[in-house]
């Protein structure tokens, strides 16, 4: 308890603010002063502090601001992209002491909520995933951030969205000093398709010594483009001869069956130069060259709503529950898994499969598939390729869905089929084509019990 005049009021008020945010009645009681003491002791503490109330709350809330890495102001600006390419403002962020984020969007009427984190789109757009290490590299030779991304912590990736953010995943833009950025970078000039291949071997050499900007997810080697043909790409690579070579020829496949056979799917084009093969996959986040649609991916969806990850048809599922998806979105995710089962793709975590998000902030849908390919073959890292053994497909969470078997079926036949016959820009050998073979015959097997007598 506070007592006399000689206590220094104001610094209680602080050091009591620092494990989280307060209401006026608990610092009030914990302090031992009084209301008109408090109402003139937290003035004091002027741009250090601040008050709110979230929507739905009718006591205030208090809260330091918490300092943050490279001198940035606690208080920020978040931005968003709209499809026709123009820039509005989205929310207004505060990062509170104690690893709270206050977030008001709506100006004047603002909708006032607090995340004991980071907001599950700022969670989302931070660096992650194989060019999220690279980063990870050149934000510690010039920031003085830890080198590995696995060492940062939330105030980490705020000071990178918020200084470094630059064409990152979704339609959202961190901060001024990131709009600025991404205003220059509306004057990029696409890559001719005659020139691209060439820039790519560029990029994939370059690669070996140096980092390279981005923040897109995932652990296949790869670099952000802007073409003439494709518009806005991610450009997976791989040393021809090696295993992860002839699994981008199959992730090109398995995308164009998909979309073949009427399920959303990215688009792809697969190039092979110099010692380098090339997966080109268009940005379903982008429209044309300056507009971009919001997106999210399975994973900040479930963390923020449910809390229970699990499997892709359980996640969609629970969303045609809570309105976010309907029920013709959840047939794509359960095909989209059944499809993986019978093509060997088990590395179906939740960041390889996405939701749409309209500018009126309602969900769109489940994005177009992509990171859907036969990841049992996957190098596992220090050189080692697993053998080309036989899949084991698995009911799992999917159940008995004669629809959904139904047409993940056709999907892997027309698959595997192409896999032995087709020739591609990149070479596949003899052995990944018998084990097409085989795995066509196994697929056909697992499914017959589960198909309509028809398929």
């Amino acid at each position: 308890m506070v007592a006399g005049h000689s206590v220094d009021i104001p610094y209680e008020i602080e050091r009591a603010l620092r494990g989280g945010r307060l209401s006026a009645a608990n610092l009030v009681e914990a302090l031992g002063i009084s209301q008109p003491t408090f109402s003139r002791a937290i003035r004091q503490l002027g741009q250090r502090a601040t008050s709110f109330r979230v929507s739905g709350e009718r006591t205030p809330q208090y809260a330091l601001l918490r300092q943050l890495p490279l001198g940035i102001d606690p208080r920020q600006r978040v931005y968003r992209y709209l499809s026709n390419g123009k820039v509005e403002p989205f929310a207004e962020v505060e990062f509170l002491a104690g690893g709270a984020t206050l977030e008001r969007i709506g100006g004047a009427k603002a909708t006032t909520r607090v995340y004991e984190g980071l907001p599950p789109y700022m969670a989302f757009a931070a660096p992650s995933g194989f060019l999220g290490r690279q980063l990870a590299h050149e934000a510690a030779r010039s920031l003085q951030f830890p080198e590995s991304l696995k060492d940062w912590g939330d105030d980490h990736m705020v000071a990178y969205l918020f200084t470094r953010g630059l064409n990152l995943p979704g339609n959202l833009v961190f901060g001024d000093t990131s709009l600025q950025a991404e205003i220059e970078f509306r004057a990029a000039a696409p890559t001719p398709a005659a020139e691209k291949l060439d820039q790519y071997v560029a990029m994939a050499s370059a690669s070996k010594s140096a980092s390279y900007g981005s923040s897109a997810g995932g652990e296949q080697p790869k670099f952000l483009g802007l073409t003439g043909d494709s518009g806005h790409v991610i450009v997976k690579f791989a040393k021809q001869g090696s295993r992860m070579a002839e699994l981008l020829p199959l992730e090109h496949l398995a995308l164009r069956t998909l979309a073949e056979l009427g399920v959303p799917a990215s688009r792809t084009q697969l190039l092979a130069g110099g010692e380098y093969v090339f997966l080109e996959v268009q940005r379903f986040d982008r429209n044309g060259l300056t507009g971009r649609v919001g997106m999210l991916s399975a994973g900040a969806v479930d963390d923020e709503f449910f809390g229970q990850r699990g499997s892709w048809p359980e996640f969609a599922a629970r969303c045609v529950q809570a309105g976010y998806l309907t029920v013709q979105d959840a047939f794509w995710v359960d095909t989209m898994a059944a499809f993986s089962e019978l093509i060997g793709n088990g590395d179906r975590h939740f960041e390889n499969i996405s939701m749409l998000i309209g500018e009126d902030g309602e969900y769109l849908g489940v994005a177009p598939a992509y990171d859907i390919l036969p990841m049992r073959y996957a190098s596992i890292g220090g050189g080692v390729d697993p053998d080309l053994t036989d899949i084991v497909p698995k009911i799992g969470t999917i159940g008995a869905k004669p629809d959904v078997w139904g047409l993940a079926a056709r999907l892997a036949r027309r698959f595997w089929t192409a896999a032995q016959e087709e020739e591609f820009a990149a070479p596949l050998s003899p052995a990944i084509r018998e084990m097409a073979a085989r795995n066509l015959a196994v697929a056909m097997a697992f499914v017959e019990p589960l198909v309509p007598s028809a398929q």
